[in-house]
């Protein structure tokens, strides 16, 4: 694959990876309110508990909603910003095991190949193009995915 063909396929994957996430978000919240309004209204969740919940979740749907699909676009788009948040994106989502690992590493070692430095600069790494195709070997399960949904 090229370097241009890597980075359409990331921005894909991070496009999956928000989807996937923000959506299951925003069915637990749903299924939270759901909850609550079964109850009829009662102090079944202290007003305080609902806070820290709202932060949390507000949280949590930035970091794993939003910021990958911004960091997907920035591929897309090609946008030199995209290395840094792409870097500490594919970091912390690394402990998402086994689909955020994959992501991560692929992510990396993209950024660290020939292809990822002519695109978005750097340094000079000894990645080769058969070590991105195996790192993406974790990621081919949701690539398939993605497929079937076209």
């Amino acid at each position: 694959m090229t370097a241009e063909e890597h980075n359409k396929t990331l921005a894909t994957l991070y496009f999956i990876y928000s989807g996937i996430h923000g959506l299951t978000l925003i069915g637990l919240l749903l299924l939270v309110i759901a909850v609550e309004a079964g109850f009829g209204g009662s102090t079944a969740i202290s007003l305080s508990l609902l806070a820290v919940g709202t932060v949390i979740f507000l949280v949590l749907l930035v970091f794993v909603g939003i910021l990958p699909l911004i960091v997907g676009l920035g591929f897309r788009n090609r946008k030199r910003w995209v290395k840094p948040a792409g870097t500490v994106l594919a970091v912390v989502s690394m402990i998402n095991i086994p689909i955020g690992t994959a992501l991560g590493i692929y992510t990396l070692k993209f950024f660290r190949s020939e292809g990822g430095i002519k695109l978005y600069g750097g340094k000079a790494t000894t990645a080769r193009d058969h070590e991105l195709d195996s790192a993406m070997q974790g990621a081919r399960p949701l690539m398939k995915w993605a497929d079937r949904l076209k």
